[in-house]
């Protein structure tokens, strides 16, 4: 049973963004999909990414999030554990959770965790008080230099989210799906006037695709890739905080 769990958490893991065809360090589709953002400066995405370490933590204990600091996690400037959520919102993945405490995939650099204390102010205006994960952190390979930074996941920079739960999580209304509620279609934009209704039409379609459109119109993140991105991203949104870059990556 150990066995069959574990293969299927290493599974949702591989269909994660990490593994995403458009979305590998210095791939040519990120670099074509990839936009660049005038007004970047302004952007909450902008700020959050480019902070220094303490300034990062200092904000943290200014908006009285609860968070524990990691003396270690390789790849990430500034590593916590959030067990209590942010913001009205618990961010977990599906692992048990006597497993969470210890669970690399429940690491996030404070950096992404301010941009996720935004969005949880979008995710508690529709109800919703638990977004489901496959990871946060993924630790870079044992040969990664020990004080080399990292971005994307293996920097702690990027969640992918496959669920939202409102707090009846015995009613099967109460949970929305990345996978089945999305109803989208590769290619095509999510958001603006030349998105694509969902299709086939439903509401729980529409209410996912207003979260989403809602964090990219406040633009906290640099990168959101939705099932709309490719087929690796058919079950969640990618979710992503880049230092030192004034593009963004909408899908």
């Amino acid at each position: 049973m150990r066995a069959r769990w574990l293969f299927g958490l290493v599974l949702g893991t591989m269909t994660s963004s990490a593994f995403a065809a458009g979305h590998r360090p210095g791939s040519r589709a990120r670099r074509s999909l990839a936009e660049h953002d005038a007004e970047h400066a302004s952007a909450p995405s902008y700020r959050y990414a480019n902070l220094e370490k303490g300034a990062c933590f200092a904000e943290l204990d200014a908006r009285h999030v609860e968070h524990i600091k990691l003396d270690e996690a390789p790849g990430v400037l500034a590593p916590v554990r959030i067990p209590n959520g942010v913001g009205g919102v618990r961010y977990h993945t599906g692992i048990p959770a006597a497993e969470r405490a210890t669970s690399p995939w429940e690491v996030f650099d404070c950096r992404l965790v301010l941009a996720l204390d935004d969005f949880s102010k979008i995710l508690t205006a529709h109800g919703y008080v638990e977004a489901i994960t496959f990871s946060g952190w993924r630790p870079p390979g044992k040969h990664w230099p020990k004080d080399r930074l990292a971005t994307r996941h293996p920097g702690g920079l990027a969640v992918d989210i496959k669920a939202l739960r409102k707090p009846d999580a015995t009613d099967e209304t109460a949970t929305l799906d990345v996978t089945a509620d999305y109803h989208g279609e590769i290619g095509k934009p999510s958001c603006g006037p030349n998105a694509q209704e969902p299709t086939p039409p439903s509401a729980r379609a529409t209410e996912l695709r207003a979260i989403y459109c809602e964090a990219v119109a406040a633009r906290l993140f640099t990168s959101m890739l939705s099932p709309n991105h490719d087929r690796p991203h058919h079950n969640h949104f990618h979710l992503e905080v880049t230092p030192s870059v004034t593009w963004r990556l909408i899908r």
